[in-house]
């Protein structure tokens, strides 16, 4: 076994060519079944019971996050296929959709006889609270009083730049 990755999780070399790592090989598909199911990164970090390296046993949701990007998975490149089309573009939709920001629908208030809607501006700092938000709601172990305050802040951080756009 080599003592870094330059062959990705999953596989050795033998005599020149990519070979599949049976413990390893059996790992892989296990973290795109988790994922599929709706286990976090972390989560599956956790459970992994097979070593990344022999320099770092201890896996992280980075580790586990490179896994599922990884297309050799898929057979190219010379290396066998470890994992169907199927659980790679469904592990990929699921990533995108934990991760992906969803601008929130536009509210339209009815006012003497005309509409007028009310916006906010989407600033980085907004957009940097919401995706900290989801991560947290996201996580195994939720830390309730410190979600509820991020919240609240940007609760607060969209209020204040909420415009008003006649319609």
């Amino acid at each position: 076994m080599l003592k870094n990755r330059n062959i990705p999780f999953g596989y050795c070399m033998i005599n020149g060519k990519y070979v599949l790592n049976a413990a390893e090989a059996d790992a892989v598909r296990k973290i795109f079944t988790r994922y599929i199911s709706g286990g976090s990164l972390t989560k599956i970090a956790t459970e992994m019971d097979v070593p990344y390296n022999t320099d770092k046993a201890v896996w992280n949701k980075n580790m586990v996050s490179r896994v599922l990007e990884n297309k050799k998975y898929l057979g190219e490149s010379g290396y066998p296929k470890i994992i169907t089309d199927w659980e790679f573009e469904q592990a990929a939709q699921k990533k995108a959709d934990r991760t992906t920001y969803r601008k929130p629908a536009r509210q339209t208030v009815p006012q003497e006889n005309k509409n007028i809607e009310y916006i906010y501006e989407l600033t980085d700092e907004i957009q940097r609270t919401t995706n900290e938000i989801n991560q947290m709601l996201i996580a195994e172990n939720v830390d309730t009083e410190k979600t509820e305050a991020l919240i609240a802040e940007c609760v607060q951080l969209k209020y204040t730049s909420i415009k008003e756009a006649t319609i």
